[in-house]
């Protein structure tokens, strides 16, 4: 994936480099737009969900 150094100069590996940097950024981007919307699937999925046991009274022992 990373370009080799076929020549000694800069010039000739900017484009290598460009192309590679180009697809990384386009790669994130993509990724990026992908998860604002999932934003909402993702929140369902976190949301907590009360249950009959969470809602029960828990008696409270005192120690000493």
């Amino acid at each position: 994936m990373v370009p080799d150094a076929n020549g000694n100069t800069a010039l000739s590996t900017n484009p290598s480099y460009s192309a590679l940097f180009a697809q990384l950024g386009w790669g994130s981007t993509a990724v990026g737009v992908l998860l604002v919307f999932l934003i909402p699937f993702l929140r369902k999925l976190i949301k907590d969900k009360e249950t009959p046991a969470d809602e029960a009274l828990v008696p409270i022992v005192a120690t000493r």
